[in-house]
């Protein structure tokens, strides 16, 4: 709770530490935020109002980048301004703030999560970490000896991913598959929201503007996790990164994941959403690989103990995380759909970025999700008074007949799916049954249920009535719906 009572003494006292790293030259700037490349998709797309958007470890260079690209830019009238603070996560375009300037486009720099854009085109510039590759191989060629190995990094490794592939496989490695990632190099235009509702009028390279709900194998121009394989492969997708088996493997669960990049949010949705036979880092800064098996397991104990304890919840908050990724109103209108079948209540939240002293200021709210991008969904409860879970737990925790089996979805489109197959999940399969009370794995005891959303609640309160409603079932047992939580708590 110490959070909750600073008064802000320690937030002017904090010692600013600056960056250690050296300022770069200016044929680094060119290189390493690709200059040339990104001045000639401005050029191509005749933008004139132009979001540089950098994150709080690249602000360093960010005067020196919008310099070069203005000089780059001479021979177009276009005007450069840069973005620093972000509505929400820094890994997120943040369309809100360009959109207050007018921008045509944004230019993402650093670290992303690469939900793609809803509204405003984006290209994206990873950057360039130095990556020693001779180590990489000398350590990580006895953990992985034998094995099927899937490469997957952290953005600003991309640049040489391929490399690190080729001198595994000249290392001994006989099957190494390095994954891409869709957007590298190509500017994305989001579709036109009037799209959504035609049969099929967008521009794509599979023919669809991916917003088609009658088209579902086509997500080029949707989905970050869009891939662009050749024609007669098999692609599969998995956290904003596309890759194809070889011939003689064909699931995930056959590879052992080689992941560059230190510790991240990247790192954690990997480990969640992939069943891999095995996952090893390997940290460029400090040259260390380790097997991350063993904090898998303990992130999923964490997950589930936070599942149980949404499930006991009777007032859910909604917390909208981004207003930029693909899909969230679709999530959102999702999610208040199950939460009304389960008969539960729900209020509807947007408080920028995310922190305990906002969360806390709700407290009969009994848990929390979060619809955020994959990466900034996974919160560690603990820092919180109560459990936020993802939209995909939510829905584990609503369902009666769904059991929790450690799978994790955190891409909109793949819940949406899953949401959408079967009946509802909140709905129980014998009405006479609603009442009875659950046993809580959280408590060690029965909890009796609580109950809103009355079919009929509505009407009543629409003709002044009281929020509660008291009904009687077949067996003329009395089953009482609330009206508000806020009230009740009070």
């Amino acid at each position: 709770m110490a959070a909750l009572d600073n008064d802000g003494s320690s937030a002017i006292q904090r010692e600013i530490v600056g960056s250690d790293r050296p300022t770069l030259s200016s044929s680094q700037i060119n290189t390493v935020y690709q200059i040339s490349q990104t001045a000639q998709a401005l050029r191509s797309g005749g933008y004139k109002q132009i979001a540089l958007q950098f994150p709080d470890e690249l602000l360093i260079d960010s005067t020196q980048v919008s310099q070069a690209l203005q000089a780059e830019l001479s021979d177009i009238s276009c005007k450069l301004f840069i973005l620093a603070d972000t509505s929400f996560g820094s890994c997120c375009v943040d369309e809100v703030a360009a959109e207050h300037y007018s921008a045509d486009i944004v230019v993402h720099y650093g670290r992303t999560c690469l939900s793609l854009t809803s509204r405003v085109p984006v290209f994206y510039v990873f950057g360039q970490e130095p990556v020693d590759i001779d180590d990489l191989v000398n350590r990580c060629k006895e953990a992985v000896a034998g094995e099927r190995v899937l490469v997957m990094y952290d953005v600003m490794y991309e640049y040489c991913a391929q490399d690190v592939g080729q001198r595994l496989r000249e290392a001994g490695a006989d099957d190494v598959v390095v994954s891409t990632i869709a957007v590298s190099g190509r500017l994305y235009r989001p579709k036109p929201a009037s799209r959504e509702k035609r049969g099929c009028g967008g521009e794509s390279r599979s023919g669809c503007c991916g917003g088609c709900t009658n088209n579902k194998d086509s997500n080029a121009g949707d989905s970050a996790d869009a891939g662009t394989g050749s024609e007669g492969d098999e692609e599969l997708i998995s956290a904003g990164r596309s890759w194809t088996p070889s011939d003689q493997a064909l699931s995930i669960g056959d590879y052992v994941i080689l992941y560059i990049g230190g510790e991240s949010l990247t790192l954690t949705n990997i480990m969640a959403t992939q069943r891999s036979k095995a996952i090893f880092s390997y940290d460029p800064r400090h040259l260390l690989v380790r097997e991350e098996t063993s904090k898998v397991n303990r992130h999923l104990s964490r997950r589930y103990f936070a599942v149980q304890k949404a499930r006991d919840a009777d007032v859910i908050g909604i917390v909208v995380g981004t207003l930029a990724a693909t899909r969230y109103l679709r999530v959102v209108e999702k999610l208040k759909q199950m939460v009304r079948e389960a008969h539960k209540k729900f209020y509807l939240f947007v408080v920028g970025k995310l922190s305990m002293s906002k969360l806390a200021n709700f407290a009969e709210i009994e848990a929390f999700v979060l619809v955020a991008c994959p990466e900034n969904s996974l919160v560690d409860s603990k820092e919180f008074d109560r459990p936020v879970v993802t939209p995909y737990e939510m829905m584990v925790a609503l369902s009666r007949s769904r059991e929790w089996s450690g799978d994790y979805i955190t891409d909109f489109r793949e819940f949406l799916d899953v949401a959408a197959s079967g009946k509802p999940e909140g709905l129980l399969q014998d009405e006479e049954d609603s009442d009875v009370p659950h046993f809580s794995l959280v408590t060690g005891t029965l909890k009796q249920r609580k109950k809103y959303n009355a079919p009929s609640t509505r009407e009543m309160q629409a003709g002044g009535s009281g929020g509660d409603l008291i009904l009687r079932n077949e067996k003329t047992e009395v089953a009482k719906y609330l009206g508000s939580a806020a009230a009740e708590h009070l």
